[in-house]
């Protein structure tokens, strides 16, 4: 089942280019801010 909805994506990202044939790309991934150390830690 798992691979049937895998396949099931991949066909939706080849049935979704632009005109130029460049597929469409939209994440839905959220920022994920990264905080440095404040020192340089030597």
């Amino acid at each position: 089942m798992l691979a049937e909805k895998f396949f099931l994506f991949l066909e939706t990202l080849r049935s979704q280019n632009h005109p130029d044939g460049s597929p469409i790309v939209v994440s839905t991934a959220r920022h994920v801010p990264i905080r440095l150390p404040s020192g340089s830690g030597k």
